[in-house]
């Protein structure tokens, strides 16, 4: 008896060690926005760094790189809608990215995404994830169609670069694309890969271009 008893003890430290954390960040809380650093990217009161879940805005310049087009844009309009005030922050399965920050859905006292927002405008593009839920994911995808259609914000200039490259190559599993001259698409499986003739068809399909062979244009183009 004595045995099962410290048995127990044992399994429920194990549990609230290394579960308890992740489930304290899995609920709603509400924050107050110090500073934007870029367009998806906010540091807290506390200097607490979250990085909204399911978008991706331009870089801003760091380590050598300048601005990519729109990044400037992107910023100050997320700086408008949340430095100095309390937004809610709603984080997914996976509590925080490679880097420490924390991943959340970021929402206006309203109840509006900002995420969804930012996309909506062409300020920021769909960022999908296995772990997202599905439904937002749903609902970024749709922003990003009607925006392409639009050609709103940044969409514009970014969907007519390379019209020289005849064939990009979709991962379907990691849902990212490359440009053909990319070791990475080159090294997709045949089972994996699928083909887009333009970038149009395929950020409106809903991939993400690769970091290491994005399309985006810099600033001062």
């Amino acid at each position: 008896m004595r045995t099962r008893w410290w048995t127990c003890i044992f399994w429920l430290f194990f549990l609230i060690l290394f579960f308890g954390p992740a489930l304290a960040w899995g609920q709603a809380r509400d924050v107050r926005v110090a500073w934007v650093p870029d367009g998806d990217t906010l540091i807290l009161e506390g200097r607490e760094v979250v990085r909204i879940k399911g978008i991706d805005a331009p870089e801003t310049a760091g380590n050598g790189h300048p601005d990519q087009y729109f990044a400037r844009e992107a910023t100050d309009r997320l700086e408008e809608l949340v430095q100095g005030r309390v937004i809610t922050l709603k984080p997914g399965q996976v509590p925080e990215d490679r880097y420490g920050r924390t991943l959340a859905h970021a929402y206006l006292p309203s109840g509006e995404n900002i995420g969804l927002l930012l996309v909506r405008e062409g300020l920021a593009f769909y960022y999908p994830h296995e772990d997202q839920d599905e439904r937002i994911s749903r609902d970024l995808l749709r922003a990003q169609q009607r925006a392409i259609k639009q050609e709103a914000g940044f969409w514009a200039v970014v969907l007519k670069q390379y019209p020289e490259v005849e064939s990009w190559a979709g991962n379907k599993r990691s849902k990212r694309f490359h440009h053909p001259d990319c070791g990475y698409g080159q090294r997709m499986s045949g089972h994996n890969r699928e083909e887009f003739e333009t970038l149009r068809e395929i950020f409106y399909a809903g991939y993400a271009p690769c970091r290491r062979c994005t399309p985006w244009p810099d600033a001062d183009r």
